[in-house]
């Protein structure tokens, strides 16, 4: 395999498919991704599995016969969507004052941009995902564990990526990631400098915070296609 790329989760899934088949993967490319789930994430995934499961409709699952769990979705995305979105970006984008929503808290009425942003956020996650699959993500996530899935008998992670040694790693952050904060990547090269790991980082300058690989591939593309050949 010439490739394995992986953006957010799915760069922990990169991960687990270069360490399980390190003599098979040339080339392994983490975007925005860490070793493990960080106890911030941890909580924010708690959180919106909590929001989801909280809530009236959701019936243990078994819905599509009736209500979905509307509220409880929204709820989690809302949560969630924090983590996506720098609040410098967040900020400007909620520069065009409130938007009247059709349904709103009850009890409570949006006065605030913010407010009206996060909840329109909550509100339009709901025309493109289901309840029960958002919930399978969040225990993927919630329960992943790198060392357990590929080889539970090394001592850790050095001792883990010591057989990826024939490998080359790019490793990208974002400044302004809040979700898989700059940190987790510098800790996984260090991980993979002690493993005797050839790796290269690369760090993009955006105010677009977690999400700027989906919204900004130009910064992304030029080192991906140099790699890639």
């Amino acid at each position: 395999l010439h490739a394995t790329i992986g953006a957010s989760v799915g760069g922990l899934l990169a991960l687990v498919l270069a360490t399980q088949y390190p003599d098979r993967v040339k080339n392994v490319i983490p975007i925005s991704a860490g070793l493990e789930t960080t106890p911030l994430q941890f909580l924010h995934n708690f959180e919106q599995t909590v929001a989801i499961l909280d809530d009236p409709d959701f019936r243990g699952g078994d819905y599509y016969d009736g209500p979905h769990p509307d509220r409880g979705l929204a709820l989690a995305r809302m949560i969630g969507h924090k983590t996506f979105v720098s609040l410098e970006a967040m900020a400007d984008r909620v520069r065009r004052g409130v938007v009247a929503a059709e349904d709103h808290p009850e009890g409570y009425e949006i006065t605030h941009p913010l407010e009206s942003y996060i909840w329109y956020q909550g509100q339009r996650f709901l025309e493109r995902f289901d309840a029960n699959t958002y919930l399978r993500l969040m225990g993927m996530w919630q329960h992943f564990d790198l060392i357990e899935e590929v080889d539970p008998a090394v001592d850790d992670f050095v001792d883990l990526f010591e057989r990826c040694a024939g490998q080359q790693y790019l490793v990208f952050s974002i400044d302004s990631d809040v979700c898989f904060y700059p940190d987790e990547q510098t800790r996984l090269m260090r991980v993979l400098q002690r493993a005797g790991v050839d790796a290269m980082r690369i760090t993009v300058h955006s105010e677009k915070g977690h999400d700027s690989f989906l919204l900004e591939p130009g910064f992304f593309a030029p080192h991906l296609q140099q790699i890639l050949g």
